[in-house]
Order: structure tokens, then C-alpha cells, then sequence
């Protein structure tokens, strides 16, 4: 993982009453990151905060490398939430594996379809389906310059949340 950016936002209740305010918001944001992603809020109940693509969602040609993770903690009497954002380059491994085997399939293909010439509909259709997946790919390469645009969605997600808990009983 590398780390993109990190910060603290203070929060004006206790520590216990702003994770169970959390808790209370979490669930799908409105914003997007690149690629048209959704992202989620998520807050367990011992203060670890994560905003990312839903898991229940993630597929490895659609999955995002670009999360955030916090903490909600008490300093000197105060309530902070402290994040950062990160760039998971195994993501990154994993799709270029997930094309090794997709054009190793290819060959596969193609040595069938030399062998048996009646069955040439199979290798289009490995053909067809490695080109979608490598232009995926290509796709998934901007993640890596995306990834600060998308920290700072990330972190803009965080601050409306801790924004909320401030003025939750105003």
C-alpha cells in the first residue's frame, strides 16, 4: 500500500457516542470516484472507519485500489478522527495475473482451433473475451493516476460525515 494523504478532524462529542453516530451513517455515499464507482461508508463498532468500493459489489476488472481507513480516538480529553488514504498496488498484481491466464486461455484457444479447424467460434470468443479484459486493464492503469483525485472524494466523503456528527443535535 501506498499512502496517499493523512489528517485528523476533530469531533465534538465523545468517543463512544461518535462511532454509535457513525454507525448511524453509514451505508452508500452520493459521490463517485473514477470509473463511476460507488463507494461505501463503513463504521465498526470498535472506531475503524473504511470508505471503498462495496465489497459486495467488487469484481476484480471493476474494483478500485483507492480507499480510505480511520480511526475514531481520544486525545487528551478531545475526539479525533484521524485517516489516510492508500493505493493498493496488490490490486494491481492481481488484475495482471487474472490477464496472464486470460491470454494463456487464448493460446489455448488457438492451439485447439489448429488442431480442430471446425471449432474456430471458440477461439473468436477467447479472442473477443481477452481483448475486452485488456482493454479493462487499460482502463484499471489510470487508477494509478486517478488515485489522488479519488483521495480527495475519499476524504470529502469523511469530512460531510464528521460535519454531521457535529451538528447531529443542532
Amino acid at each position: 500500500m501506498i499512502k496517499i494523504d493523512e489528517g485528523k478532524y476533530e469531533v465534538s462529542t465523545t468517543r463512544e457516542d461518535a462511532i454509535e453516530k457513525f454507525m448511524q451513517l453509514q451505508g452508500d455515499c452520493r459521490s463517485e470516484i473514477s470509473g463511476e464507482l460507488p463507494i461505501e461508508f463503513t463504521c465498526f463498532s470498535n472506531g475503524e472507519i473504511m470508505i471503498t468500493h462495496p465489497i459486495r459489489q467488487r469484481h476484480i476488472e471493476n474494483s478500485n485500489s483507492t480507499n480510505l481507513f480511520a480511526k475514531v480516538e481520544e486525545q487528551d480529553g478531545k475526539t479525533y478522527v484521524t485517516y489516510y488514504t492508500a493505493f493498493d498496488t496488490a490490486n494491481r498484481v492481481l488484475k495482471a495475473i487474472v490477464l496472464i491466464v486470460d491470454i494463456l486461455l487464448t493460446v489455448a484457444a488457438l492451439a485447439l482451433s489448429v488442431i480442430a479447424p471446425d471449432k474456430k467460434q471458440y477461439l473468436i470468443l477467447f479472442v473477443l473475451a481477452l481483448l475486452f479484459y485488456a482493454y479493462r486493464m487499460f482502463i484499471g492503469g489510470k487508477e494509478k493516476k486517478n488515485a489522488p483525485k479519488d483521495s480527495e472524494i475519499l476524504i470529502r466523503e469523511l469530512e460531510n460525515r464528521v460535519q454531521a456528527v457535529n451538528l447531529w443535535d443542532k
